[in-house]
């Protein structure tokens, strides 16, 4: 499964990201930010769900780890949230430009695992698996939704994974389950934000 990191902060001004000692930083994630991570943990702590069939509890989380280039901390602070209500530690190996390494890394474990990445390379992340429909993953991560989870669950007749979009439905504002996203929602955004 993947996910985008919860929301950041406003673009010069408010929301503020906060880090986890509740300091003012922009390389954090924004007070909703961390109330989707939050509500992200209740999620996968409670699994299964009958609303949430395609959905499986985390054996480990992945998150992007930042570097002098990008700077982001929202994948980890969201990625830590959740592995810590699980009872682990998140996976902070990996980082931006090792999409690749990391599908290598998730084939070769049999955990389930969630993956919280960036979501300007998350398409490319997702591809590095065998796909029995490779036309269903988006080309991109819409700009302005942090309310979406991307599952691959494995399909035995195909010897691939199956691709499925699911709507979180988890705080106020977010889309209901099983309504796409418009194709106008898809804008192009800086890799790094």
């Amino acid at each position: 499964m993947c996910i985008r990191h919860g929301e950041k902060p406003g673009e010069g001004g408010p929301p503020h990201g906060v880090d986890p000692q509740g300091e003012k930083a922009h390389v954090s994630l924004s007070p909703r930010g961390w109330a989707r991570a939050g509500a992200l943990a209740g999620l996968f702590g409670h699994l299964p769900l009958d609303a949430y069939p395609s959905v499986v509890r985390p054996e480990r989380v992945i998150a992007t780890k930042p570097t002098h280039h990008a700077h982001s901390h929202r994948e980890r602070e969201t990625g830590a949230v959740i592995a810590e209500r699980l009872g682990f530690e998140v996976d902070e190996s990996f980082t931006h430009g090792d999409e690749a390494k990391v599908a290598r890394a998730v084939l070769v474990d049999p955990r389930s695992a969630l993956v919280v990445w960036h979501h300007g390379t998350t398409p490319k992340l997702v591809r590095h698996f065998p796909l029995s429909a490779p036309d269903a993953v988006p080309h991109s991560w819409p700009d302005r939704r942090f309310d979406l989870l991307w599952v691959l669950s494995w399909n035995e007749d195909e010897a691939a994974y199956d691709f499925a979009e699911v709507n979180q439905c988890l705080l106020s504002g977010d889309r209901p389950p099983g309504q796409a996203a418009s194709r106008n929602e898809v804008i192009e955004s800086d890799p790094m934000a």
